[in-house]
């Protein structure tokens, strides 16, 4: 019984076989014409979309994250203010400074009590100064004639080298307050400078106008900018580019100005066209490629990030292409009517191939 159904096994295989044979002896061959076609020479790269002004903010202190005045997906103008940090003692600092600041400014003006209290003793010295000199003077006259001893004069000369060292001390006095005062100014400016500026710090403001891509921290998070979890705000422009990664090997065909043709999974019905505008002349030797910048031709609502895949078109033309399935060994394709000819090939093109010569428009090759 096993025997029976071994040998109905090979009866059948044989006659399945049989039927093959027969179908592909006297079955007749496939033929397509060439056929001159417009073609696209192209090299693909893949990346993604960036906005053309891109910023993630950091902080540059450590704090506490006292206050959010910005969310995701909002519009946001260069200087807003987009969150504080808390600034610990520094508003106390800084508040001290300008009391100091405010004192000193107050006491340079010419018209302060305490100028002109200083001044009010010059005026009184240079008064005494000027008496002693008439008495002196009178002192002299006086001792020429005879009329006074010169005890006398020299008590005289005295009194007005007094007056005058007086007057030189409190002249100097002056000056020396009023350089003092300017010192400490300009010192308190600086010190205001700096301390504004460190307060500065704790204040986040948008560097550019955009609108919020993402917020990285809450209220009361701590931001420390020496354990790298500094990052507070992400911010992009309007208009976007697209940053492709393109192989090491096609460095010397890509061009700007370049058409570009891109997909994204966030659109997958539709192709867009994008124009090549800017290539990094640097190789990045891990990766063996290159950045190249891609501007979209229409205004298109992307996420920062989301994913591109593109088509850089090296060249457009029409060209005399055949399928693929008609090539023999050694270039031969069977022509209807010549048998076979020898033709010499060009570019690949999907299941296509160009045929540079060796064949005429029109004329049909076998497939099959």
């Amino acid at each position: 019984m096993k025997k029976l159904y071994l040998t109905l096994i090979f009866l059948s295989l044989g006659v399945l076989v049989f039927f093959l044979s027969k179908k592909l002896i006297f079955s007749s061959p496939v033929y397509e014409k060439a056929e001159i076609r417009p073609v696209k020479r192209v090299i693909y790269a893949s990346g993604y979309v960036r906005p053309v002004e891109y910023v993630i903010i950091k902080g540059e202190v450590a704090g506490y994250v006292k206050k959010i005045y910005a969310k995701e997906g909002d519009f946001v103008r260069k200087g807003s203010l987009l969150a504080e940090l808390e600034p610990r003692g520094l508003p106390a600092q800084l508040a001290e400074i300008e009391r100091r600041l405010a004192l000193v400014e107050e006491r340079l003006n010419p018209e302060s009590d305490y100028l002109q209290s200083i001044r009010k003793e010059v005026e009184v010295a240079k008064r005494e100064f000027q008496n002693e000199g008439q008495k002196l003077k009178r002192r002299e006259e006086l001792f020429k004639e005879g009329l006074i001893a010169r005890e006398d004069l020299e008590e005289a000369q005295k009194r007005y080298e007094n007056a005058k060292d007086t007057l030189e001390k409190l002249q100097r006095k002056y000056e020396d307050t009023v350089k003092s005062l300017a010192t400490e100014r300009k010192i308190l400016l600086e010190q205001k400078r700096f301390f504004s500026a460190e307060w500065g710090k704790y204040l986040i403001k948008a560097p550019i106008t955009g609108t919020i891509l993402k917020k990285y921290v809450e209220e009361g998070d701590y931001v420390n900018p020496f354990f790298g979890d500094n990052k507070l705000f992400s911010i992009g422009s309007s208009s976007l580019e697209v940053i492709l990664e393109v192989d090491e090997e096609y460095a010397g065909l890509v061009r700007e100005k370049q058409r570009v043709f891109l997909s994204f999974d966030s659109h997958p019905e539709r192709i867009f066209e994008g124009e090549l505008f800017q290539i990094t002349r640097e190789i990045d030797k891990t990766k063996r490629s290159f950045i190249v910048k891609v501007k979209l031709k229409e205004s298109l609502s992307l996420p920062a990030q989301a994913t591109a895949e593109a088509n850089i078109l090296l060249e457009e033309k029409e060209a005399l292409v055949i399928p693929l399935r008609a090539i023999r060994e050694k270039d031969w394709v069977e022509v209807r009517g010549r048998g076979k000819v020898k033709v010499q090939l060009g570019e690949r093109y999907g299941d296509y191939v160009e045929v540079l010569t060796g064949l005429k428009a029109g004329e049909e090759v076998r497939v099959f």
